[in-house]
């Protein structure tokens, strides 16, 4: 096997040459700087962008639904009760007056309708004002307290 060369490898005398050169390493070397300063990117955004996700994903298929009685009555406390136990049904408030009743429910199990029967039990005379996305109703309402404020 006369005249077969092996081929230099320069990885396998490096340590060997960077000791005879002098070299050496100090602080933290580029790749590792990057990687840090990508994950305080990351950390940062996701500290930003998470909670609004996982707020959007708790409130997506929530609605808010406002009723008024017919004769500007307040709203009996048994019927809001039995409206808040209602399977499906995440807040019941009355507004100021005790005029309004806003009902928080999930549209994918209970209907306004459900609604309209319990009141009928009651023989009260319900109108269902609106019926608007929860998130939706929150924001109109922080914008009015906006406006209130300035």
């Amino acid at each position: 096997m006369k005249g077969v060369t092996m081929a230099y490898d320069p990885e396998k005398y490096r340590d060997k040459r960077e000791k005879v050169l002098g070299i050496q390493s100090r602080g933290i070397s580029f790749g590792i700087l990057s990687s840090l300063i990508a994950l305080v990117i990351l950390f940062g955004i996701s500290f930003i962008t998470v909670p609004g996700a996982v707020s959007y994903i708790k409130t997506k298929h929530l609605d808010d639904a406002i009723y008024k009685l017919e004769n500007d009555a307040a709203w009996p406390a048994n019927v809001v009760e039995q409206v808040n136990i209602m399977e499906g049904v995440k807040t019941v408030i009355k507004d100021k007056h005790d005029t309004r009743l806003v009902i928080t429910f999930d549209r994918r199990i209970v209907q306004p309708s459900m609604f309209t029967v319990v009141f009928k039990k009651y023989d009260l005379t319900a109108t269902l004002l609106n019926q608007v996305n929860h998130r939706q109703r929150q924001t109109t309402l922080k914008q009015e307290k906006e406006l209130e404020a300035s």
